[in-house]
Formats: C-alpha cells, sequence, structure tokens
C-alpha cells in the first residue's frame, strides 16, 4: 500500500511520511486491536456480537480521525469497519456461525476484485504511491506515470500483487471457517490477513525498488547546483 522513498529524495518542502511506519501503526490499530478488544470481552463473558461492536471502535475512530486531519480515509481502518458492521448484519440473516466467519472472506473478495478492475483506468496502486508519497517525489512519480509506458507497467504489477493478495484472503478465509474450530478461526484469520498484507507490502516494495525506482525521472533542479 506504500511506496518506498528513495534516499535522493529530500525536498526543501519537507521529507513524505515513512510509509514503514504508517502501515505498521495502521495495521496495530486496524487489525490488532480489534481482534484483542473482541477476545478480550469473550473472555470477560461478553455475548459475541456486542463484542463484535464494541471492537469496532478503533478502527472506527481511526477513520474519523483521518477523515477530519487528513482528508482521507485509511484503507485498511475502513476495510476493517467494513468487514466488523457486515459480520454483525449477516448474524442477523445466519444462524451458521461458520456461514457468518466465512462471508468475512467476501469482503476481502470484492475488495480484492475492486482493486483489479482499478487496473482499466486509474491502478490501486498508483493511488498508494501519491498517498504515501509527497514534494518533489510525488512530482517524479507523476511525470514517470505520464511519461514511461514502463513505469506504468510496474504500477499496474503492483496493483495486481495486492489485488491477488486479498482473493488469496478471501478463498483461505473460507477453506478455514468450515475446517478449523469456530474458536480459532477469528484470531487466526486475522493472523492470516497481517501476513498477507505483509507479504503484499514487502513485494510491492522490491518490486518497485528494482523495477519502478530506474524510471523516475531525475529530481527537479538537481541540475541547477
Amino acid at each position: 500500500m506504500s511506496a518506498p522513498a528513495p534516499a535522493t529524495d529530500t525536498g526543501a518542502t519537507g521529507s513524505p511520511p515513512d510509509p514503514r511506519r504508517e502501515i505498521v501503526v495502521s495495521l496495530l490499530l486496524n487489525a490488532v486491536a480489534p481482534i484483542a478488544v473482541y477476545y478480550g470481552l469473550r473472555a470477560a463473558g461478553v455475548g459475541q456480537w456486542p463484542a463484535l461492536m464494541l471492537g469496532l471502535v478503533v478502527p472506527a475512530v481511526t477513520v474519523i480521525h483521518s477523515v477530519l486531519t487528513q482528508r482521507r480515509i485509511d484503507m485498511l481502518a475502513g476495510l476493517v469497519v467494513t468487514v466488523l458492521l457486515l459480520s454483525v448484519g449477516l448474524s442477523f440473516l445466519s444462524g451458521s456461525p461458520r456461514t457468518l466467519l466465512a462471508r468475512d472472506g467476501g469482503v476481502t473478495a470484492v475488495a480484492g476484485i475492486w482493486i483489479l478492475l482499478t487496473l482499466a483506468r486509474t491502478p490501486y496502486y498508483l493511488y498508494a504511491l501519491r498517498t504515501f508519497t509527497g514534494g518533489a517525489l510525488r512530482e517524479r512519480i507523476e511525470a514517470a506515470w505520464r511519461d514511461s509506458p514502463a513505469f506504468r507497467r510496474v504500477v499496474h504489477g503492483g496493483t495486481v500483487i495486492w489485488g491477488s493478495a486479498l482473493l488469496i484472503d478471501a478463498v483461505s478465509t473460507g477453506v478455514l471457517a468450515y475446517t478449523l474450530p469456530i474458536d480459532s478461526v477469528p484470531l487466526i484469520g486475522a493472523l492470516k490477513l497481517v501476513a498477507l498484507i505483509v507479504l503484499a507490502e514487502v513485494t510491492s516494495q522490491v518490486y518497485f525498488r528494482c523495477r519502478g525506482v530506474p524510471h523516475l525521472p531525475d529530481e527537479p533542479g538537481r541540475e541547477e547546483r
């Protein structure tokens, strides 16, 4: 979801935020915290649905804070909120906990399909690059996207990496929901999603550094000194 900031990007307008730190914080707030709240409340004797609803608090606050302070929605927080809301809503339609757990995979499937559909217009990975960069680096990315077919292929490749990771999560969620003990599925599913996100992040970072960065134009103004 993020883009590496090459060492050459030291624009006077300020360095872009560290994407690795933002990813780690986002994972802690939006993936780890809801699961911790859910299992903590369940251990205290709280029912499944109240625990699910209270698990929404941290990612929901993250979404609101992101909108108010940065004027954008944290995509991971939005996905977590969507998953939990649909889980609670679907609980009223199905009496099978396994069916309810399996349907969570449908949300990541929709997200993965949406990411792949962005290939037709503005690829998701370009949105990620724009989100996690700024200043001169963002200008170089925009120029490369506009002028370099090779760079555009890299952006499409990064989009495929992220879409595929979410589709893998969706399929594996369905398998786990019907094969593992019910109480173990939420934790294992969350750890699996985090692992796939980290894998997609590392893979896309390496891919971008090796294949994308060489196509970025020189920094504006470098030749003036």
